[in-house]
């Protein structure tokens, strides 16, 4: 009976420690009757697991509103000298820009270290940051073990990869727009598998008997939107779609909503004289700002037109009618990035993760004409 209570009581704790590296368990993590329904277990290994990672730091329970997962404490650009030491240092880069997969990520990495005993600096870059000073002015006061950055469109230079190519540390690339062919093997680029999701846009649409498509890259160009034309081209050569791309020039930090509005806009005159059936947007945001733009022009969402985009967390599924994406692997690289950095791993160079496609009500099947 002992044995078999501790093991239930570390399949619950593992469970616990996997549930809170979700973005979603900063607001809600299973309950107390939840896990002894879900593992047939007693009250008793259920309490010790959560009362154990509350003393580890990776849970807290709040009085009224149950159990939630713990960031680690966000440090910010002036690296206070009271941050607590660790074996591990990890530099923490990530962009200073409005998006709910940078804050779900950041959330993973944060929470990962902390169940790793890492010391995370986290630092938010804004638009005219200069990453070889940043890093330097960490370097002074401590002995970082890694870095873990994302990589933006405006990102990919010559300079700062050579710079990155010399630190005596691992670097890793998360979710990043770039590929960096010069990359040394101390520099890991993990990055969506953008093609892929290009490729799953057209699947789908062609296999709801759409024939004639528009692409609005909402997003500033880089290696990521590169891909991701080459799979929605290759796809629709494939199945036969015929695919209308409407190019538009975007800075790095424009604002993705304002820039697919702006397209959208000015394509609404072609979209119909075109008699485009459906729209992939690069970017979840892009879609409800495009197709606000759609019907407020009179367009009906999906009856007269059907719009696909890639996720932008809970927004797309709250939408009437509820948005079709395509869904990145955005917790797995997380985890990797600092696998790698602590040797748990070996760093693959470059990895590309998978998306999947979720069908929900803002695609509609055209039914063939007798």
């Amino acid at each position: 009976m002992e044995q078999q209570a501790i093991s239930k009581y570390d399949r619950i704790k593992a469970f616990l420690m996997e549930e809170a590296l979700k973005p979603e368990s900063r607001l809600k993590m299973p309950t107390v009757q939840e896990l002894m329904r879900k593992f047939g277990a007693s009250q008793s290994p259920v309490t010790r697991a959560i009362r154990d990672l509350e003393h580890e730091g990776v849970v807290r329970c709040r009085r009224g509103s149950g159990m939630v997962s713990c960031s680690a404490a966000a440090r910010e650009e002036n690296f206070p000298e009271e941050m607590e030491e660790s074996d591990t240092t990890v530099l923490f880069l990530r962009t200073d820009y409005f998006a709910e997969s940078l804050w779900n990520m950041e959330h993973t990495i944060l929470t990962y270290a902390r169940q790793n005993k890492i010391s995370i600096i986290n630092y938010r870059m804004g638009e005219e940051a200069d990453i070889p000073a940043i890093i330097e002015q960490v370097k002074k006061s401590r002995s970082p073990s890694g870095i873990v950055m994302n990589s933006n469109p405006g990102m990919k230079s010559d300079k700062l990869i050579r710079y990155l190519n010399h630190l005596p540390f691992p670097v890793v690339m998360i979710n990043s727009s770039n590929l960096f062919e010069n990359a040394a093997e101390n520099v890991t680029i993990l990055l969506p598998n953008s093609e892929q999701a290009g490729r799953l846009c057209i699947e789908a649409l062609a296999r709801a008997g759409h024939r004639k498509v528009g692409y609005i890259r909402n997003e500033p160009e880089s290696d990521l939107t590169r891909l991701r034309f080459e799979g929605i081209c290759a796809a629709a050569e494939e199945f036969g779609v015929s695919v209308t791309h409407f190019p538009a020039t975007i800075k790095s930090w424009e604002n993705s909503a304002q820039a697919a509005e702006k397209i959208t806009q000015a394509r609404l005159d072609e979209i119909r004289s075109l008699g485009l059936t459906a729209l992939i947007y690069f970017s979840g945001m892009g879609a409800v700002a495009g197709r606000r733009v759609l019907q407020l022009a009179g367009f009906r969402i999906p009856e007269d037109i059907s719009v696909v985009s890639e996720d932008d967390g809970s927004i797309m599924e709250q939408l009437y009618p509820a948005g079709s994406i395509v869904v990145g692997e955005y917790l797995q690289p997380c985890r990797d990035a600092l696998d790698i950095i602590l040797g748990i791993i070996p760093s693959p160079g470059t990895k590309f993760y998978p998306y999947r496609y979720i069908e929900r009500e803002s695609v509609k099947t055209i039914t063939p004409k007798a």
